[in-house]
């Protein structure tokens, strides 16, 4: 299943989503101008308006608000990519340019928060005082976040609580923001907020979990990035932290870290190693576990079309190969 067609139900909310990202980067200066359009023109799954215009769904809800803040956590998401590539120094995502392999770190840094304030804009056109809040707040925990990912960089070791605290940090917070914020502008009660705040949460962190899974057995092409991308960044993800819990003996790590000579054959080394073990399949149960939670969290909505969209939607993430 195509997800395109999984969110046939909110696609006419998507379309118009789609239009209000391609309008904020209709600015003044050509040089902006084209630097947006090229970042909102790599598309993306959509994944994170599509969430909260289907949280927004299980009460009436004014779609006029709702649209501007599912428009606001794509630009915030695309901010935090902006500024991910520059911290890790990657030149490709998703197989295209970054805007760092082009443009100098000040204005890389510039766009980024230039996007951060065109969302922040947007976030407040909804005139709700708590979603806005809930807004800040999600930025704080995104960028604590990478603060503290960059300053325990290569730091060791590394405990399964310290990933998890990282997951949801930069990933599972804003799928947690935007369905407790579309939640909350349907007027949900306050049950409902929670249990659809429970189901982006859960949904977020068996996201990343895959996707750190993806790093060591997906196909380049796929990915358009090389494989082990993580640990070349100095990441210690799921996958490694389980490998290693099994493989106490593996002192290949710090020489990772602290060595450029003979670096990559030993990153090869270590990814052939933890692709040849059982920490693939445990970190793929543990992504399943928050897929189950994530659907577990709804399962007592209205059986509408949109709840059976997002039950869908757990397992179409959970399965996914890029």
């Amino acid at each position: 299943m195509k997800i395109l067609s999984l969110f046939e139900p909110i696609r006419a909310e998507l379309e118009v989503v789609e239009e209000r990202l391609h309008q904020a980067a209709e600015v003044e200066d050509s040089q902006i101008r084209d630097i947006l359009r090229y970042l909102l023109d790599s598309g993306g799954k959509r994944i994170r308006p599509a969430l909260v215009v289907l949280a927004s769904k299980f009460h009436d809800s004014d779609i006029e608000r709702v649209l501007p803040l599912a428009t606001a956590v794509e630009l915030l998401h695309t901010a935090t990519l902006v500024h991910d590539d520059l911290l890790d120094g990657s030149v490709l995502r998703r197989g295209d340019p970054t805007l760092n392999a082009n443009l100098s770190t000040g204005a890389v840094i510039l766009v980024g928060d230039y996007l951060f304030a065109r969302a922040a804009d947007l976030a407040a056109a909804t005139e709700s005082v708590p979603v806005v809040s809930i807004f800040a707040r999600t930025l704080m925990t995104i960028c604590s976040g990478e603060l503290k990912q960059v300053f325990d960089q290569g730091a060791w070791p590394r405990t399964k609580e310290d990933y998890y605290e990282s997951t949801y940090s930069k990933t599972a917070s804003l799928f947690a923001a935007s369905t407790e914020a579309g939640a909350l502008l349907s007027g949900a009660s306050g049950p409902t907020v929670q249990a659809l705040r429970d189901y982006g949460h859960n949904l977020g962190m068996a996201f990343q979990i895959v996707d750190d899974i993806l790093d060591f057995t997906g196909e380049e092409k796929e990915l358009g990035k090389p494989i082990g991308s993580d640990l070349r960044q100095g990441t210690i993800t799921l996958p490694l932290l389980l490998f290693l819990e099994t493989h106490p003996d593996v002192d290949i790590l710090p020489s990772i870290f602290e060595d450029e000579q003979g670096r990559e054959e030993r990153i090869r080394s270590l990814v052939d190693m933890v692709t040849g073990s059982s920490a693939i399949e445990s970190a793929r149960a543990a992504a399943e576990r928050f897929t189950v939670e994530s659907k577990e969290a709804i399962q007592d909505l209205s059986p509408t079309e949109y709840r059976q969209v997002m039950l869908d939607l757990a397992d179409y993430l959970l399965e996914r190969r890029l």
